[in-house]
């Protein structure tokens, strides 16, 4: 008897279904995470259906996946939107946030030390973006260096928290802090990534926990003044008598 040749199972239209959703969730996250889609905006499932080159099946598995993710919301009248970035729970996620990298950065360096240059070209990029006031390039070369600084960790829960974490915060720092890191500010972010690449390449926890502390902080601090009012408090709103 021929024994039939080894081939390939073929793959289920549930399997193919639940493909197109994960790549168009990956896809819609990535506009919405870097404000492509604007807080609010509306969701068209017929038109997202046609950019994405898909049924409108996996639109919606894809916008309930980003639903539970935060990133997208879910109106009465059962259309969605891209979820508003509220700010009540900032101090909450900041907190969150500092403890994660902290962790990051300690369990990172205490496997030893890292090749200063793998991590300087990513500041390198940073600087030189943020010079240029190119904003998405910037993030990018501070989102990498973190991501390559997570996978030194060696600790997978972490990791996956903290660049969850990360993603989070993509929006809150498109919003609220690049668009206020101006003159001498921009010299002192980069300065503050810079301290976070020496203590890593030094094998110093320490001294990274402190850098990378400092370094959110002073983010923070950014956002705090980009939020204040801009003349309002400044102005003389003493009513003349007229004469």
């Amino acid at each position: 008897m021929t024994k039939k040749p080894n081939t390939p199972p073929t793959q289920t239209a549930p399997e193919r279904k639940k493909r197109g959703a994960i790549l168009v969730r990956d896809k819609l996250r990535e506009a919405i995470q870097w404000l492509h889609l604007e807080p609010g905006s509306a969701l068209d499932e017929v038109a997202l259906a046609k950019e994405y080159e898909v049924s409108r099946t996996p639109i919606r598995e894809a916008l309930l996946l980003l639903s539970n993710e935060g990133f997208v919301q879910f109106l009465q009248n059962r259309t969605s939107i891209v979820a508003p970035l509220s700010l009540d729970n900032q101090a909450a996620f900041l907190d969150t946030f500092i403890l994660l990298s902290r962790g990051l950065v300690r369990a990172a360096a205490q496997h030893g030390k890292i090749d200063q240059s793998e991590l300087a070209p990513f500041v390198d990029a940073y600087a030189e973006s943020l010079a240029d006031g190119a904003v998405e390039p910037a993030f990018r070369a501070q989102l990498g260096l973190f991501r390559h600084i997570a996978a030194k960790a060696r600790n997978r829960f972490l990791e996956k928290y903290f660049l969850e974490a990360q993603d989070a915060s993509v929006r809150m720092k498109l919003l609220y802090f690049f668009p206020h890191l101006v003159g001498a500010d921009r010299n002192e972010a980069v300065r503050r990534l810079t301290a976070v690449v020496e203590a890593m390449a030094a094998g110093d926890p320490e001294a990274a926990d402190a850098a990378v502390r400092d370094s959110i902080l002073f983010e923070t601090r950014v956002i705090q003044a980009g939020l204040g009012p801009r003349f309002g408090h400044g102005m003389d709103l003493h009513i003349g008598d007229g004469a």
